[in-house]
């Protein structure tokens, strides 16, 4: 067993596979969200109901991220990672033949179970498979494969369904997305066939905790634990979470709350006067994701310029100024406001998620992550549900507010806590 750093190539397929994990699970995550009509019609059941099959699925991740965070240091973050993007796939070539709206319900139920274990894992997989240096710019990859899933699962499934019908746009997603599950496996076939023993030395030694470390013990940040790392192991500071990891959290919470909310109510505003659009291109509305996909994909380059503090600060400052640009009723100015909101909320994200998976290295990353996790899809849906309720009173400068004053808020946090980064800085 070399206890060096990993090769180039080992890296480059550790990335590569995770990317491709997120990629997998959230393609079958939103599927029945732009089907929801021809759900109803096939089942004849109310919206609310149809749109359960949306919301059990996000509900089940929420419930089993801190479970499988813990269960994956006793299996092996790799095995885990597969197993969950195999079963998600599969659930999903069945979901198309379920009888009654209550097993199509059920099953999605499941699949966010299935899909819970790879969020849960991935990012603490990353901190543990690969160098210190490595770790921002991966995670931001990881990330933008789950910004691409997540498009993809709402554009994807409906472009198929207009021809093969919504079975078919549900099994064509299923398939696509076995495919890449299937990938997933043998880009991690070293690891998961690697003995537990094994597994566990192997991560023992590469993140060499202090003994009397305790579980209420954590350090603050990826930046105290990096400096830790390379300096000298029996010297590590340990930071309580009341110093810093709570901001963390609160910062990818106040976060959601903006992105979800956001794009939730974008679409019925649109279809509102003066435009109403077509649900067709208000889909295409979706696509300002991508800007998600180059903010994380970059964001490796731009921590080693600047600090997360810098990031956050640069990220929410941006999110203002587009979510304020969205108040204008044009179409190209909703266009570019939604992009800038979009690009500061990642800046955001991307940093908090990272900071929370590198803050305690082995079993306490991995556990540190699923709460970061929890935390940040409880902010998802109370984004939505208060946009909901904020548009039916005030129309969309109800959900602007809501938006800026989640901003404001996290300008605060960052401010008022302690310079937070991937590396020291004189």
């Amino acid at each position: 067993m070399s206890t060096g750093e990993p090769s180039a190539t080992s890296t480059r397929r550790t990335i590569v596979a995770v990317f491709l994990a997120g990629v997998s699970v959230f393609l079958v995550l939103y599927e029945t969200q732009g089907l929801l009509p021809a759900i109803r019609g096939a089942y004849d059941i109310d919206a609310p109901t149809a749109s359960l099959t949306v919301s059990a699925t996000n509900v089940a991740m929420a419930v089993f991220l801190i479970p499988f965070s813990m269960l994956a240091p006793r299996i092996g973050h790799a095995r885990q990672i597969a197993g969950g993007v195999v079963l998600a796939a599969l659930l999903a070539l069945i979901l198309p033949f379920m009888p009654s709206p209550e097993l199509l319900i059920a099953v999605r139920f499941l699949q966010g179970v299935a899909i819970a274990s790879v969020p849960a894992t991935a990012m603490a997989y990353l901190s543990l498979r690969l160098p210190a240096k490595a770790l921002p710019g991966a995670i931001g990859v990881y990330i933008a494969g789950n910004t691409i899933g997540g498009l993809s699962s709402r554009l994807l499934t409906g472009l198929a369904a207009e021809g093969l019908g919504w079975h078919g746009g549900l099994a064509f997603t299923a398939a696509v997305s076995l495919v890449f599950g299937l990938i997933v496996v043998w880009l991690l076939r070293h690891d998961l066939f690697t003995t537990s023993r094994v597994i566990a030395a192997r991560e023992s030694s590469m993140t060499a905790p202090e003994p009397a470390a305790t579980e209420q013990e954590s350090t603050s940040d990826a930046e105290s634990s990096a400096a830790a790392d390379t300096a000298q192991p029996a010297r590590r500071a340990i930071i309580p979470l009341r110093s810093g990891l709570w901001r963390i959290y609160l910062t990818g919470f106040l976060c959601m709350i903006v992105f979800g909310g956001s794009f939730t109510m974008l679409g019925t505003r649109l279809q509102h006067d003066p435009w109403r659009l077509s649900e067709g291109a208000v889909a295409l509305f979706f696509l300002i994701y991508l800007v998600g996909t180059v903010v994380t994909t970059y964001y490796g380059r731009l921590a080693t310029r600047l600090s997360r503090t810098s990031l956050t600060l640069i990220g929410m400052v941006t999110a203002l100024v587009g979510a304020g640009l969205t108040l204008v009723d044009d179409l190209p100015v909703i266009i570019i406001g939604m992009s800038l909101l979009t690009g500061g909320f990642f800046l955001g994200h991307t940093g908090a998620s990272a900071s929370a998976s590198a803050s305690r290295p082995g079993v306490d990353s991995t556990r540190s992550a699923a709460i970061y996790l929890t935390v940040y899809y409880l902010g998802t849906s109370l984004g939505a549900w208060l946009s909901a309720v904020l548009f039916t009173v005030f129309a969309w400068p109800g959900v602007v507010v809501m938006c800026m004053t989640s901003l404001f808020a996290v300008l605060i946090l960052t401010l008022t806590g302690a310079s937070i980064g991937f590396k020291k800085r004189s």
